[in-house]
Order: structure tokens, then sequence, then C-alpha cells
């Protein structure tokens, strides 16, 4: 790994490197383990504290509201069933509990069953009347509920934050025939004022939320008190105590962006959460430093323990140098390759001692080799005369094949076709000799057996060599000899070639029809397809050709190449368009069909 990552580097200098590289992980690693073991006892401690401040204060807070909540009742429990109805003798009941205006300094009040105020204490102007009856907290309280807080709002009088806390009034049967409520102030130094002061670290918070109101309803940042919680997905430690009530310690970013460790308590009395939280970034901050000084002490101990080594294995490998340096001579040619002289018996020395052996064995090798090329040279020498030759005589072949061709189509075409037109001409002479229906029937069928005759005969000779081809030019030739195959097999065929121009060279001409009378016979044979395209056009100066078909296909790049006749043919082809000096490419994949390109290259115009 390290001569790839460090390939110009020396030896001394990758195996200091590595040694460094290797202290400094174990160094660095182990002060990472104590750091990260003192950051978790340390955040353990501040957590406890942080949730043994929660877990106080929740409870005073709990005290604080259920005294609050005992004195309401006390005084519900005054004012009895009937005089629910007075609001004057309320009035004076409300007057007689001089305990309630330390709890509740903003006064009590009373209401009916609606909700509408009938009495209150201290009397404010204007205030009898007002109505409570579309809230919820009034509505709990009416519908069964012991006790009630309602949401926090800023106070219309005071301008600071406060709450109501209520109770029922009850009927002789027990049922809820009233409230009676006071208002607290989050402000109150009774209840959430010393909260306001306290902190957490240096800059830490505690926070009193309402998960039902989704409002923060005091804490000891003034800027949260009576602020919207952020939205739900924003922080998802927040959302989890919120509709978990979970207490638990926890990491989370505010949505001010600022990392925090939190903690929470729930509120038994309120169903309200005590939060507090303290920014990693203070809480850990010793830590830190701790890490600084344990990573800067081992980093001083890895380049001394670095500097040394350099200095021992640049005296140890001394002598690697210099025989590193005479192998390099050699090697550039500027001394003769010559064995060096072996200083210690060592690992360095058994390192000269192989490269004394390697240079005698390459001195043998080289001989070897030499002779291995000449004899390498002569054989490549046979194979291109070889191979010349083959080629030589596969185009003597194919000549000679064509005159063959020539001559066997001149012969079925002018020898027997001429005999069986002239067995036909007597057939019809005989016919008018013959008087009997069944000599009638018998001539007739000779007759049409010697018609089928003379067509195989003339369409063997076509197929052979077309006379098209050289009387009326390759164009011609093709659209016959494809019209005919289309016939015989049944396939929509698509010819596209231009009519009018200047002909190719006659070895071109007769190279072209051959590749698509072979691929055409190829098609019919293998390919069960149903349309065929041929196109012929000319590209600058030479001549392409294209044969298509949509049947089932082969795979033209893998194992799977065709066999036997159609291999064969596809052999013959491009042996075929070789010779001319053209190209052939074939495309096929299973179920996609076949086509063949062809690119014949000539020097004249090709139309």
């Amino acid at each position: 790994m390290t001569f790839k990552l460090f390939p110009a580097m020396s030896l001394r200098t990758r195996v200091v490197l590595m040694v460094f590289v290797l202290l400094i992980a174990g160094i660095w690693g182990l002060a990472a383990r104590v750091a990260a073991v003192v950051q978790a006892d340390i955040g353990n401690m501040l957590m406890k504290s942080m949730a043994a401040t929660a877990r106080y204060i929740a409870a005073d807070l709990d005290s604080d509201l259920q005294l609050r909540i005992d004195v309401l009742n006390g005084v519900a429990a005054s004012i009895a069933p009937e005089v629910l109805g007075d609001p004057v003798k309320i009035l004076q009941i409300l007057q007689q509990r001089k305990v309630s205006e330390a709890l509740f300094p903003l006064g009590l009040i009373v209401t009916n069953k609606e909700g509408i105020y009938i009495a209150e204490y201290p009397p404010v102007a204007g205030r009898l009347g007002a109505s409570i009856r579309d809230t919820d907290f009034f509505r709990q309280i009416i519908a069964g509920a012991k006790q009630a807080v309602s949401t926090p709002v800023i106070g219309r009088t005071a301008g600071l934050p406060l709450f109501r806390i209520g109770v029922p009034l009850r009927d002789a049967s027990g049922a809820a025939t009233g409230v009676l409520f006071g208002a607290a102030m989050s402000s109150d130094l009774n209840l959430f004022g010393n909260l306001e002061l306290s902190k957490v670290g240096k800059s830490g918070f505690i926070s009193v939320l309402s998960p039902k109101d989704h409002l923060t309803v005091s804490s000891t940042d003034r800027d949260r008190i009576m602020q919207r919680l952020p939205a739900k997905g924003v922080n998802p430690l927040l959302d989890r105590r919120l509709e978990e009530g979970f207490e638990g310690p926890g990491i989370t970013t505010t949505s001010y962006g600022l990392e925090i460790l939190s903690v929470g308590r729930h509120m038994d009395t309120t169903g309200w959460m005590i939060a507090a939280g303290e920014p990693t970034a203070e809480l850990f901050a010793p830590i830190a430093a701790l890490k600084r000084q344990i990573y800067l002490a081992a980093l001083l101990i890895s380049l001394a323990v670095a500097a040394i080594l350099g200095l021992v294995l640049a005296r140890q490998l001394a002598p690697l140098k210099k025989a590193g340096d005479a192998m390099r001579r050699m090697t550039e040619g500027k001394e003769p390759l010559a064995p060096i002289a072996v200083g210690r018996k060592d690992e360095i020395g058994e390192l000269m001692g192989s490269f004394n052996r390697l240079a005698a064995e390459r001195v043998r090798l080289d001989a070897a080799l030499r002779e291995e090329v000449r004899a390498h040279k002569q054989a490549e020498e046979a194979l291109d005369q070889a191979l010349t030759r083959l080629q030589t005589l596969s185009e003597r072949m194919t000549r000679a094949q064509e005159e063959q061709r020539r001559n066997i189509a001149f012969e079925l075409h002018e020898q027997a076709g001429q005999e069986l037109t002239t067995l036909m001409f007597h057939l019809q002479i005989l016919e008018a000799h013959c008087c009997g229906k069944e000599a009638q029937a018998q001539l007739q069928s000779a007759r049409t057996i010697a018609r089928l005759a003379l067509e195989r005969v003339r369409t063997m000779s076509l197929d052979l060599h077309p006379p098209q081809l050289e009387e009326l030019g390759l164009y011609a030739a093709l659209r016959g000899h494809c019209a005919q195959q289309a016939e015989v097999a049944g396939w929509i065929m698509h010819f596209d070639a231009p009519e009018t121009g200047e002909r190719p060279r006659s070895d071109v001409e007769l190279a072209c029809f051959r590749v698509v009378q072979e691929a055409l016979t190829n098609v019919a044979q293998h390919a069960n397809a149903t349309e065929v395209w041929v196109r012929l056009s000319r590209s600058e100066d030479d001549l392409e050709l294209s044969v298509r078909d949509n049947g089932i296909g082969f795979d033209a790049g893998g194992t799977g190449e065709r066999t036997g006749h159609a291999g064969i043919g596809l052999t013959a082809m491009a042996e075929r368009v070789r010779q001319v000096a053209g190209r052939m490419d074939i495309r096929s994949s299973p179920g996609s069909g076949t086509e063949i390109h062809v690119r014949f290259h000539s020097q004249f115009p090709l139309f």
C-alpha cells in the first residue's frame, strides 16, 4: 500500500513515515479514548446535575401550584350551593379569605355555569358580566375536571404573561355549577420570578414549556417567554419531550442553530414540562482543552521518534543506496552489467548477492532471447508468405468459381433450355395426333413437367450468373433477384437503390450481387422473416449495401454465432468483400433480426 501511495519516496522516508503514522494512530487513538471516557463521565455528571435541577424546580413549581389549587378548593368549599345565586354573599366570602390575596394578587373571580362573571374580589370596574364560556379552560372544569390551568396570555392590565388556575363550584349532587379561578403572573416571585434569575452554567437556560399550547410559559431567557415553540420536525428531541413526555438527556440543535445538551421533567399539576439545557461548546470546553494538550504531547513525541528513526535508518541503509546507484548506472548503460561487491552478510548483503546472480542469469537470458526473436521473425515471415499464398489461392478460386458458374449458366440456358423448349414443341404437335382422353391427359401432364423443368433451369441459370448484371448493371440485377426471392419466400420486400449514375467496377458489382444473393438465401433458410429491406447507396466514392430482416436473429458477438450453411455463407460473403477491398459488419441479436452492412471502397465514381 505504501509503495502505491508514495512511489517517489525513498525507502527510508517510507519507513519513517509508516512508523510515524502508526505511532500517531496509537497515541492519538489512546488520547481519543481517554478524552471520550472523560467526556462521558463529565457529561453524565452534568446531565445528572441538570436533571436534579429540573427535578427540583418541577417539584417546587408543582408545590407552589398545588398550594394555589388547595386554596381555591378551600374557598370553593366555603361557597355553599344555596349562595351561588347571591353575588353579594359570594363577595363577602371572598373578602374573608385573606390568604388568597398573597397567592392571587390579581384577585379571584366566580362564574356561573354559563361562564359569566358573577362575583370578583377585589372588584374591577366593568369586568362583571364578562364571559369565559368559549375557553378550553372553562369547558374542562364544567366537564368534570378537578382543576384546570388556562393557556398563558399577556394580561391587558399589567402587560405581563399570566395564566388562570380554576376549580369547580359544585351543587348538593356534586355537579359543577360554576367556576372559581384566580390569575397568576409568570413574573410572580413566589412562582416563576426566581426561575427567570436562574442559570445553568454560563449561558444555559431553564424553561417551562406547555405541550398543550406549544408555548414557552417562563424561562431564564426572557426573550423566550410567551414565544411559540418550533414547528414539529424542526427539533426532534423537543418533539419527543412534548408528545411523549420524554425526560431523559439528549443532544439536539435548537431553532437558533445552537447545539445543546438538555434534560426534561414533567409537572403533574399542570402537564407542563421543565426543560434545562446548556450549549455543548461551553459544556465540553474543558475536555477540548485537555484533548489539545494530549494531542500536542503526542505530536512532539512522534516527531522526536521519527527524527531518531531517520538517522538510524540513514546509517543502516547507506550500503543499499550505494548498491542502488551502481544498479542505476548499469541500467542506464553507463556501466556494463557486472557483479556488485558485497560488504556485509546481512539482508542487504543477501540482496546484493541476489542481484549478482540475477545479472548472470540476465546475460544468459539475453542470448536466448535474441535467438528466440530471430526464430520468431522467421516464423512470422513464413506465416505472412503462407497467408499471401492463401489469399491469392482464394481469389483464384473465386474467379474460377465465377467462370464455372458462367459456363454452367450458359450450358443450362443455351443447351438444356433449348432442348426443353423443343421438347415442349414436339409434345404440342403430338397432342394434335392423339385422340384418346387418357393420352391427351398424359401429354398435357408431360407438357406441364417440361414447362416446370424449363423454368427451374432458367432460374438456376440466373442464380449462377444473371445476364442482367453484365448487360443492364447492378441495379437491375439486384431488383430482379430480390423480387424473385420475395415471391418465392412470401416476404414483403423493400428495395431501395439509385436507378441512374455511373456503374462501379465490375468486380465490385459481382461481389455486391453475391453478398445479396447469399444473404437472402440465409434469410429464407434460417430467419423466419416476414419483411426484408435491401438498400444500395453511394457515399462519396464508396458503395454501401445493407440487407436487413425482421427475423429471429442470432448472437453475432458471442459464442452463439450461426453454424452450418449460414456460418459458411457469412464467411464466404466476408471473403468476397475482402477481395475487393471492402468491409462487412454483421449486426444481430436474438429476437431483433439481422442486418448485414457492407462498404465497398472504390477510386472511381460508383454510378
